[in-house]
């Protein structure tokens, strides 16, 4: 990556990008938006639509319990994957199994794997930071572009490939279950097995997605894109491609705040999209009047 990182330098030396692509972890973190963009602007109409909101919101409340976990069993705290994807996985799967087999509505059933998810992160928490100061772990729970390595930047890309393989194959029986699980099951869907699927799909998905985004706020790109998507489309196919181009403009536009205004990347982002949300809405309404 190095000879890329000299190429894009020279020419923002030369005045034909911005100058602060000289710097190598901007490029990284613009590539890094590039990639999330598609991959959880694609995730996030499916979310919205089979109404997993809050507990996209639970999976990335439960990747700080899965950080400390990792830092207590002795992970690097470069790179603690290991620990979030399995904690959070473990925590995904149990929701689900449980959810298919109680009568607990399911918003019910997300807050307390929530709760106890937070109350195991803060104990270890305390553990955690004798080891390691506090602020080492920012990074991870609110996103930073200086964490962010090539090879982050790598696993990313595979990993945002991979999904997209898989959701090619299953994206139809997703929307048809997410629309009408009934008549999913009539057409010889497993409902089951793809309730799981997909729950493995959205848990890899945040995990790569921590070091742009941060553990506490991941749950808002998973969201708001479909939210703010859903003020402007007509159809499935539009509703699509605008949550990919709002999560798109959002993140660049989240990483080019954060290097102006040196703010937290997550938060930057986060904002970003609150302010398309409501640009979406007021736009919405107007069309609508109109």
């Amino acid at each position: 990556m190095e000879p890329f990182y000299g190429i894009l330098g020279a020419w923002a030396e030369a005045g034909l990008l911005p100058q602060a692509f000289a710097y190598p972890f901007i490029v990284r973190a613009v590539l890094a938006g590039l990639i999330l963009a598609p991959l959880l602007g694609g995730l996030s109409h499916l979310v919205v639509a089979r109404r997993l909101a809050f507990l996209s919101a639970a999976l990335g409340h439960a990747a700080l319990t899965g950080l400390t976990i990792g830092l207590f069993l002795g992970e690097p705290l470069s790179a603690p994957y290991f620990g979030i994807f399995g904690f959070c996985l473990l925590s995904g799967v149990a929701m689900v199994y449980v959810r298919r087999r109680t009568n607990l509505p399911p918003d019910t059933l997300v807050g307390v794997f929530l709760s106890l998810s937070l109350g195991l992160g803060i104990c270890l928490l305390v553990a955690v930071t004798r080891r390691f100061n506090v602020h080492q772990i920012e990074a991870i729970m609110f996103g930073s572009l200086l964490t962010l390595t090539d090879r982050d930047l790598l696993l990313l890309f595979l990993v945002a490939l991979g999904i997209s393989v898989v959701l090619a194959r299953i994206y139809n029986h997703l929307l048809l279950d997410s629309l009408s699980p009934a008549l999913a099951q009539a057409h010889g869907v497993d409902t089951a097995t793809l309730e799981y699927v997909f729950v493995v799909l959205l848990t890899a998905a945040i995990v790569v997605s921590l070091k742009v985004v941060g553990a506490l706020l991941v749950e808002s790109l998973v969201v708001v894109p479909a939210a703010a998507a859903r003020n402007l489309s007509r159809s499935a196919r539009s509703y699509l491609v605008a949550s990919v181009v709002l999560a798109l403009i959002a993140t660049q536009g989240g990483i080019w705040a954060s290097t102006q205004w040196e703010v937290p990347t997550g938060g930057a982002v986060v904002l970003s999209l609150g302010a398309l949300f409501f640009v979406t809405l007021a736009i919405g309404a107007w069309r609508r009047r109109a």
